[in-house]
């Protein structure tokens, strides 16, 4: 079976209309949070943004792509994903970073004193306590756990009292703590005793008797939670991309400011548009990026042309820091034939394979405050997207699902990887099990190069199948 593609296959999507609103509440205070995701023009991806007349570079009607919105002959469609795009993300995540500094900086010092001052007292307890019913308060009061250890493995804080339950996503002192990594102390079940300390101090005392003395617990930053370990990944990689082009002198990006203020709930919104808008269901430039990840040569040359290949396009693609090496071939005797067949993907440390973890980065943040409970999309977007690529029409009416399942081809065997190799135009696919102080082959699955190459071309451009580290995944 020869491969095929159609025209659709591919092509980016225009994202829906999100909306989520939580109501953050602390008798007698209101705090309010607002996480809306719209579909506005200057947001997102729309095919109309990069019609007009190329300013410079290799003009577009010398590639043949049947994905039309990537073009990647055009030199000023690269200039804009990297000054308008990258550049407005990048903007905003210092932004949020920035905001959050600040905002630690405003609640340093002494708790006492913190909540003495009227200008401070406010953020700090809505930090604390922000969206807290008073049957949680009544909880946090009452929380006083003690502590098993073992040698080897630390401790565990046992309770009766259970607070985890209503210090939940959609609560400010869950957005601060557990997101954004705001708090009394790192480890859930110290910080918690503070806070009930400090909750039993001011039913004794007033703010203001409070602020005479000194309470010797603060709000600190912890650098370690999930989110905040991610966002500080996604700075450097930005900035590695940047340094890269500096560097080069290939381009002068004008850096945005963004400054939120202490607008915690802004800036984090801010961010979250701006980083959906770089996923490649929204983004052609993404998408571009992510079916070159590992793909065969072969289906390349049929859905971007030859033009990919081509010395100009090459040159041009190097000057952004996009490079491709082989990272698997047939194993033939003939060398030619082997680059002719090879699967290619982006070098290691390139701004391809930068962008690539840039994209992942934001799948995993989006996936992780979804699991929370913020409910940031209708579903988590990694799976929006590949449920939307199974679901495309890709040849006579036919979906990439319906061609999968009537492949005679077991793909949920790769869920979770497989290991690959190939060996004289035959793949050979197989598991590791550790037996007996050493790894042994399981469950060998062989398979003609050209077979491969049809069952799994469509899936690798695409993303949902990839090949890392020897491993060859599936997104089931």
């Amino acid at each position: 079976m020869p491969l095929k593609a159609d025209n659709a296959l591919g092509r980016p999507q225009r994202p829906s209309r999100y909306t989520l609103r939580r109501e953050l509440q602390l008798k007698p205070y209101v705090f309010v949070i607002y996480y809306k995701i719209t579909r506005k023009a200057h947001l997102y991806w729309r095919p109309s943004q990069y019609t007009g007349q190329l300013a410079q570079g290799i003009r577009m009607a010398s590639c043949q792509s049947r994905v039309p919105e990537v073009r990647y002959c055009d030199e000023s469609w690269w200039q804009d994903f990297f000054t308008k795009d990258l550049a407005e993300f990048y903007a905003s995540l210092q932004g949020l970073l920035n905001a959050r500094d600040a905002l630690i900086k405003e609640l340093s010092g002494d708790l006492a004193q913190v909540l003495a001052d009227p200008h401070r007292r406010d953020l700090a307890l809505r930090v604390l306590f922000g969206g807290l019913d008073e049957d949680c308060l009544e909880k946090i009061r009452h929380y006083h756990p003690t502590y098993e250890c073992a040698k080897g493995v630390g401790c565990i804080a046992i309770s009766n009292v259970d607070i985890t339950s209503c210090i939940r996503g959609g609560k400010a002192a869950h957005f601060y703590r557990d997101v954004l990594g705001i708090g009394l102390a790192e480890q859930f079940a110290e910080d918690m005793e503070m806070r009930g300390g400090l909750l039993n101090q001011l039913k004794t005392m007033s703010f203001e008797e409070l602020g005479k003395e000194k309470l010797g617990i603060s709000i600190k930053r912890d650098d370690k939670t999930i989110i905040m370990n991610d966002l500080s990944e996604m700075k450097k990689i930005v900035k590695e991309i940047y340094d890269y082009f500096e560097k080069k002198h290939v381009i002068q990006v004008q850096h945005m400011q963004a400054n939120y203020g202490l607008d915690l709930v802004k800036a984090f919104e801010d961010f979250l548009n701006k980083g959906i808008k770089l996923l490649p269901l929204y983004n052609p430039f993404t998408f571009f990026i992510q079916s070159l990840r590992s793909t065969p040569r072969p289906y390349l040359s049929i859905m971007y042309g030859e033009e990919l290949f081509s010395d100009p396009v090459r040159n041009l693609m190097r000057k952004y820091g996009v490079e491709l090496t082989k990272i698997l071939d047939p194993g033939l005797y003939v060398q030619s034939k082997n680059d002719e067949l090879a699967i290619i993907g982006h070098k290691d440390g390139s701004v391809g394979k930068l962008i690539d973890e840039l994209v992942q980065k934001i799948y995993d943040i989006t996936s992780k405050l979804n699991s929370y409970g913020y409910h940031v999309s209708d579903e988590d977007e990694y799976k929006k997207y590949v449920k939307a690529k199974y679901n495309e029409e890709i040849s006579a009416g036919y979906t990439l699902e319906k061609l999968m399942t009537e492949a005679d081809f077991d793909y949920k065997k790769y869920c979770q990887g497989r290991y690959i190799k190939v060996e004289r135009g035959v793949v050979k696919t197989y598991d590791l099990v550790f037996v007996r102080d050493e790894y042994k082959m399981r469950d060998e699955t062989t398979i003609e190069y050209e077979r491969f190459l049809e069952l799994f071309s469509p899936l690798l451009f695409l993303g949902i199948a990839w090949i890392k580290d020897d491993l060859l995944y599936v997104a089931c």
